[in-house]
């Protein structure tokens, strides 16, 4: 893990969210992200086009890493699609809602823009 940016009590990490060692447990406030879609985007690190199923075991390792590093008090803001239909018509949105309350978030609520 390495300290991108820094200021007062505001730090934001380059990590990789798959590493459960990478941040210390119960370190985080808020976790914001917006985790790859399964749509075939090159990118460097993630393979984006794996079966539905494969996406959903990513999804579950990297939301229980970001549950274990979340203080008691900690926020989840997950920035997803509500669904997708590159690769098989699919409920992402309904579907890692679902695994984040499996692996112990409470749910809050959601915003929906357009």
């Amino acid at each position: 893990m390495s300290l991108y940016f820094s200021h007062k009590n505001i730090s934001l990490h380059h990590a990789n969210a798959l590493d459960p060692k990478a941040l210390e447990k119960e370190s985080l406030d808020c976790t914001i992200t917006s985790p790859p879609y399964n749509v075939g985007i090159a990118y460097n690190a993630n393979e984006d086009g794996q079966s539905y199923l494969e996406y959903l075991d990513f999804s579950t390792a990297w939301l229980q890493n970001a549950y274990l590093w979340a203080k008691d008090s900690g926020r989840l803001c997950l920035n997803i699609p509500l669904d997708k239909n590159k690769g098989g018509q699919q409920s992402v949105g309904a579907d890692l809602v679902t695994l984040a309350k499996k692996v112990g978030w409470l749910y809050h609520s959601t915003i929906i823009w357009n």
